[in-house]
């Protein structure tokens, strides 16, 4: 078994598997690719590349037209048992369609997992506009509110090794690239319950978001609201949907508590 390190922490991976990781990552960038085109992508030999995508395959996790690869709905499969996982998932469904119709804007609901945030929940009000994210997606943590809203009520070292392995890098020139900057804003979010993102991400993007806690006050996930610029700015953004945000926080909170 071939096996190497990998990384700041040394994290150990087994080659093999890594390459067949590689090639499911490639078939979602190149929505469905043949052999020599995966081979191309990935600066591999269109041997080890047919060798894993018959393995694949066979275990129903490619499926194949023609000359083409494409992922199979076993992932469906996968994606609703990790999600009926989630114990809170009906409570935040729920909270989040809510939140995007008193807004009137993007409501979203973000869990972290391997240092990265990941939408669990997207919902779009009357007068929201078209935002990259989707469920399942998944974004660098410092700069998104949502993301830095978790971030701030994590321990101060796993916040140090998601910076570590992932880095600070800039979306837009708003975003913050510094590690102390950085952390002294999480110090202020611990304070405020608030986070934002100012255009960090994307330009012309405005947000607010609020951690959810569960009884330990360890974090769960965060809650966000996002809009233009133009209708996401003072009072608007800082009182009157920052209410409705922790608001909504505060209620999944309170449903959380009954199924820990």
């Amino acid at each position: 078994m071939n096996e190497h390190q990998d990384g700041p922490t040394e994290r150990r991976t087994v080659n093999a598997v890594q390459f067949s990781c590689d090639i499911l990552d490639a078939l979602k960038r190149l929505n469905g690719a043949g052999v020599t085109e995966i081979a191309n992508h990935l600066d591999a030999s269109k041997g080890a590349v047919h060798t894993h995508l018959a393995t694949l395959e066979a275990n129903e996790f490619v499926v194949k037209r023609d000359d083409e690869y494409r992922l199979s709905l076993r992932f469906l499969d996968l994606g609703k048992y990790v999600r009926d996982e989630i114990k809170i998932y009906d409570v935040v469904e729920e909270e989040i369609e809510r939140l995007a119709d008193v807004s009137g804007e993007v409501a979203q609901f973000m869990v972290e997992q391997h240092g990265r945030g990941v939408y669990l929940y997207k919902a779009e009000g009357e007068n929201a506009v078209q935002t990259a994210s989707y469920v399942g997606g998944r974004n660098p943590m410092h700069c998104t509110a949502l993301g830095k809203a978790i971030l701030a009520h994590l321990p101060g070292e796993r916040v140090r090794e998601i910076i570590d392995r992932h880095g600070l890098a800039a979306k837009t020139s708003n975003t913050i690239t510094e590690r102390e900057e950085l952390l002294a804003e999480l110090e202020e979010i611990q304070e405020r319950g608030l986070a934002y993102d100012r255009e960090e991400i994307f330009k012309g993007l405005q947000c607010v978001a609020a951690p959810v806690l569960d009884r330990s006050g360890d974090v769960i996930g965060a809650v966000s609201v996002t809009g233009p610029t133009s209708r996401m700015q003072g009072d608007r953004l800082e009182e009157e949907v920052a209410e409705m945000v922790q608001h909504t926080s505060n209620v999944i909170e309170v449903n959380a508590a009954q199924v820990q």
